[in-house]
């Protein structure tokens, strides 16, 4: 029986120790995550693109997946440097308060300053002590949210992307099962499901959070790291917007072209392009070689494509596609270049699916010259609208130079 008190105590003693000396894994934790989280933005960039163009996924629902795990990666760097700065702050606190145990001394300050209340340097070391171990409690309460979140959308995307469904279907099923689970959790104020999450450690954690601080200050904190995330998120979606295959370029990406989505030499860290590219800016021969993305789900509308295309009277310059080669016009110069002999192949340096094809400059001046692509896309149905063909006329451009040999 004695036992039990003197490994109570233990327990105790050993827990007080951890939560005194619990800056050491605080620190470690938080640097090695927060170095791990700037180097993932890029990668689900490019999974994003993988599977805008390799597996079929839509524009829409993959920018939306992007934004949402930028979202999540951009909260917690946010979160991660917040408290490490507050570390920082605890670390100079300590050193102070270990150099100076007596604190401020009046009797050596101007007479105009000795009239003030200092407080003691210990004073603020453990308000910051305080505020760190509180804070670093915060990811559990979203963690676990977060995970079964993610987990429904990855279903719903591997779902959507095995049986080749219509986004409008996917997006049905999510905004539909929020409305059931939304109304579940009103009608049924006590069941088994919700206390068996909100006894949870997550449960737990925000319940500690709303008691102590008050309800609204925990929200007030996730909002505040939310919006000041914003520029990193738009800093990691940035260029994602070439890869929205279905619509023509902005008017400013059109009017000044963006030299690492077109040139080879230009794209140093090796992405995956967007729309059309080749070499380089500056060609010396004869010929040039222009590659085109190639997008899976064109492949999957040829069909349907092909089917609209013979319901319209003369208002498009297709008659009839029969491959995806077919579905660009490429121009020099306002000049258009017949039959072009498209050649698919996999990218050496972008590991990425395109079509290539060579186009003769013999009879091309020096100087400045102009390539503009148009494309005839099929937009997919989307709630009463879409399942309809659309001439892109601005899908790519840029302007290269013919220098002597």
């Amino acid at each position: 029986m004695e036992e039990k008190p003197i490994k109570k105590q233990q327990d105790l003693t050993w827990l007080e120790n951890l939560q005194k000396n619990s800056w050491e894994p605080e620190v470690i934790i938080s640097g090695i995550i927060l170095a791990f989280l700037f180097v993932i933005p890029s990668r689900f960039f490019e999974l994003s693109v993988m599977l805008i163009q390799d597996f079929g996924l839509e524009y829409v629902p993959a920018n939306l997946v992007f934004v949402y795990f930028s979202t999540i990666i951009s909260f917690f760097k946010i979160f991660l440097v917040s408290h490490l700065i507050l570390r920082f702050l605890w670390a100079g606190m300590l050193g102070i308060s270990y150099a100076f145990p007596d604190g401020v001394k009046k009797e050596n300050l101007f007479k105009t300053s000795q009239n003030i209340e200092y407080k003691h340097p210990t004073h603020y070391l453990v308000k910051l002590e305080e505020w760190c171990s509180m804070a670093y409690g915060f990811p559990i309460s979203v963690a676990v949210p977060l995970f079964f979140i993610t987990a429904y959308l990855v279903v719903l995307i591997g779902v959507y992307l095995i049986f080749d469904l219509d986004f409008q279907v996917i997006y049905v099923v999510f905004m539909v099962s929020l409305l059931v689970f939304a109304i579940a959790g009103l009608a049924f104020k006590k069941s088994a499901l919700k206390d068996f999450i909100g006894g949870s450690m997550n449960g737990t954690v925000s319940a500690i959070y709303q008691s102590n601080l008050g309800k609204w200050t925990f929200v007030t904190y996730s909002g505040i790291l939310l919006v000041l995330s914003f520029p990193l998120i738009y800093i990691d979606t940035r260029g994602f917007s070439q890869f929205q295959n279905e619509v023509n370029l902005d008017d400013s990406d059109y009017a000044w072209p963006q030299e690492a989505w077109y040139f080879e030499n230009y794209n140093t860290k090796g992405m995956r392009f967007g729309r059309a590219w080749t070499q380089s800016n500056q060609i010396a021969s004869s010929h040039m070689v222009l590659n085109i993305a190639v997008y899976d789900r064109d492949s999957r509308s040829l069909d349907r494509l092909n089917e609209l295309l013979r319901g319209e009277q003369d208002t498009l310059p297709w008659k009839e596609v029969k491959g995806i080669g077919q579905l660009y016009r490429v121009y020099l110069n306002d000049s258009l270049l017949q039959d072009l002999d498209w050649t698919p192949f996999t990218s050496g340096m972008t590991g990425q699916k395109a079509l290539s094809t060579s186009l003769s400059l013999e009879e091309l001046p020096e100087g400045k010259n102009e390539i503009r692509v148009e494309k005839l896309i099929y937009l997919s149905p989307f709630l009463g609208v879409g399942d309809e063909l659309r001439h892109r006329q601005k899908w790519a451009r840029f302007v290269f130079l013919k220098v002597d040999d």
